[in-house]
């Protein structure tokens, strides 16, 4: 009996070293393998379409892809292995077909009330003259007795001293408003005035200063990761007027420290053309982006400013 308890809790071990192990080898491969992207751009001439653009996604040897077209059969689609998991697509292509189906009795239906509505208005025009004239007539009655009402209910006109009591209490009331308007103003730029105070306070602080340049270190070298790693792109290009494709050419020199070789422009001093291609990869790492968000986090100096903040706010 006890060998038997043994072996059960040996093989329940076993199974439950064995998810816990696959839990770990899921964790390490979500963390440290980089979610892989690429984006590709293309513009022809004779195209009607202003850009064609492809965004790929890609994780784990392509196990999981994603992609995203657009304008050209602009789909979004995301596969795990070999199976669509979602595609806009198919759900378009299905929505269409039931449409057809639906539209299909409708037809139908139409055909037999447009036979029956000949018959109707046949019957219908003579009760439809009938109640015109009727309206008519209850109309002119309406304005004879309102013409009646207004001429009895004329009000007698108000004398000048009632009049020039209205305007002086009128002016008073517009000019106690303009006062409290003023003083309401005063208020206000007096309490704006104190927070500015209380911001720059805060921002000339210690504490603001090393959360500041801590936390912006960080941010810095996160977006640093995720920047592509690799460009790729030519670019035609022809204003029509040499001058303005010069200055064009004047500000690739200006931008060359930042785009380098990776894009080379191409001038067309006749005619007025522009197109190219554009190709971008870079990469994502999970596990970079959840430290730098813990440090963020847990940064003691930013949690001090942000209950600074708080308080003020309160």
């Amino acid at each position: 009996m006890i060998t038997v308890l043994l072996t059960i809790l040996k093989i329940i071990g076993i199974i439950l070293l064995c998810v816990l192990g696959l839990i770990l080898a899921v964790l390490t491969l979500a963390l440290f393998v980089p979610v892989r992207y690429r984006i590709t751009a293309c513009k022809k001439a004779e195209d009607e379409v202003p850009v064609r653009v492809s965004f790929q996604v890609t994780w784990l040897l392509h196990s999981l892809n994603a992609a995203f077209r657009y304008p050209e059969q602009a789909y979004l689609r995301v596969r795990l292995f070999c199976f669509t998991i979602f595609s806009t697509n198919r759900e378009a292509k299905e929505k269409k077909s039931g449409k057809q189906e639906r539209e299909k009795p409708e037809a139908g239906g139409k055909a037999a009330k447009q036979e029956d509505e000949p018959k109707e208005q046949a019957g219908t025009e003579y009760t439809k003259a009938q109640e015109s004239t009727e309206y008519t007539r209850e109309q002119t009655a309406e304005k004879e007795k309102s013409g009646e009402d207004a001429k009895e209910e004329e009000e007698p006109k108000q004398s000048r001293s009632a009049m020039l009591l209205s305007f002086l209490k009128k002016l008073l009331d517009i000019l106690k408003n303009i006062q409290y308007t003023i003083e309401k103003i005063c208020g206000k730029i007096k309490e704006v005035i104190k927070n500015i105070r209380y911001y720059l306070e805060i921002v000339q602080s210690d504490p603001f200063k090393r959360a500041f340049s801590s936390c912006g270190g960080e941010a810095l070298s996160l977006l640093r990761s995720v920047f592509p790693y690799r460009i790729r792109g030519s670019l035609l290009i022809g204003t029509g007027d040499p001058a303005g494709t010069a200055r064009i050419i004047g500000l690739q020199g200006i931008l060359y420290p930042l785009i380098g070789d990776h894009i080379i422009i191409t001038p067309d001093f006749e005619n007025t053309v522009m197109e190219g291609n554009l190709s971008v990869r870079g990469k994502i790492t999970l596990f970079r982006a959840v430290k730098t968000a813990l440090k963020i986090y847990f940064n003691k100096d930013l949690r001090k400013v942000i209950r600074l903040l708080k308080k003020e706010a309160a």
